[in-house]
């Protein structure tokens, strides 16, 4: 089912798009720029001392940078991302914990901080300011400083790429440089295609977000080196669509979820799996035997009732010469595709009124 939406037309943008998410979106390569490239280097870093293992705490888009980081360093770093109040009691002076709040304010983040903080922990912090922000000025800890006026979902640019700074200036990773580099020729190289002003008939982000519209999305990653994507793109659904969104990951789902496929329930669904042209075989086979049974299942459907309307599934591949490229310039055609679902499904990208409203509740 299309929408009566012309994604074609500027005025419709215009018109749902009014706090401007569209320009935070194709802002990710000047964010790149501004936190990995022109972020000056700390003198607290040389402070930092004998780090066995590192602590990524957030909520939200915040902590996706920290998913991220784990999938891009989590080999040659002990890496652990926490998204909660509390955080295990495995913390000394050797823990590196990383605060990451865009706003600074985040409650479950600041209860994190007063943990690693009490146990004597090596705190790191990226936030635009808040209490963070107080507390890294007043206590001399080495924070990263990203603007402020973002959605926090939209400055993943920003937090990631502070966070790598972190890593860098405590010389936990190798230079990035190249990488980064690479990553923002393959940014400005996809934003060509799917900004709004290529037309839908050549904007794949726009093709793949008309075929979405009045369906939910069950995202699967080939692999789980590539779930942060799919989670990633749940996540936008939700946010800027406005709708619902699961997400899951090869080889997990083979275990339970593939079940629920087996349903008459299910033609409100629409697979969509992440992969990498360059996919493992004993990952790639599993996804085709999944489409196969699908597709399979689905001609049974159609010869037992011929008005059966048959499930289609999309596919996005991962494109760029390095990891880091192939991560990010998905984020930034997912984030592209959810943006185009909200403007389709007639809603403001930017809003999120019931987070609003439980944040006022508690």
């Amino acid at each position: 089912m299309s929408s009566l939406i012309s994604l074609d037309y500027t005025g419709n943008f215009n018109r749902f798009d009014t706090e401007h998410m569209y320009k935070q979106i194709i802002s990710l390569p000047r964010q790149i720029e501004e936190s990995y490239f022109n972020q000056e280097k700390s003198d607290i870093a040389r402070f930092y001392k004998n780090i066995s293992k590192v602590y990524i705490c957030g909520m939200g888009g915040s902590a996706i940078a920290g998913d991220i980081a784990k999938t891009l360093f989590g080999n040659t770093l002990n890496i652990h991302v926490f998204k909660d109040y509390n955080i295990p009691p495995f913390l000394d002076e050797t823990t590196l914990g990383i605060v990451c709040s865009y706003s600074g304010n985040t409650t479950e983040t600041v209860s994190c901080f007063e943990i690693l903080k009490e146990a004597g922990a090596q705190i790191a912090m990226v936030t635009s300011g808040g209490i963070l922000k107080h507390y890294g000025a007043e206590e001399g800890y080495l924070i990263k400083m990203i603007p402020p006026g973002f959605q926090p979902r939209a400055a993943i640019g920003h937090l990631f790429f502070s966070i790598v700074k972190i890593f860098e200036e405590l010389e936990l990773i190798e230079n990035q440089n190249i990488n980064a580099k690479l990553t923002l020729l393959n940014l400005n190289n996809k934003l060509k295609f799917i900004n709004c002003d290529v037309e839908e008939s050549k904007n794949l982000a726009k093709g793949l977000a008309q075929k979405i519209y009045k369906k939910i999305p069950v995202i699967y990653s080939s692999n789980p080196k590539l779930f942060p994507l799919a989670y990633r793109f749940k996540c936008q659904i939700n946010e800027n669509a406005k709708t619902h969104a699961f997400c899951n990951t090869f080889s997990e789902m083979n275990h339970n979820e593939i079940e629920g496929w087996e349903s008459g329930y299910i033609h409100s669904l629409i697979p969509i799996f992440i992969s990498d042209f360059e996919e493992r075989k004993k990952y790639l086979k599993r996804v085709q035997v999944f489409k196969d049974i699908i597709r399979l299942s689905e001609e049974e459907k159609k010869d037992a009732n011929p008005s059966y309307e048959e499930i289609e599934y999309l596919e996005i591949f991962t494109d760029g010469k390095t990891l880091m490229g192939k991560i990010f310039s998905t984020i930034l055609l997912c984030d592209m595709i959810s943006y185009y679902l909200a403007i389709l499904n007639r809603v403001n990208p930017s809003e999120i009124n019931f987070i609003d409203m439980l944040k006022k509740s508690i």
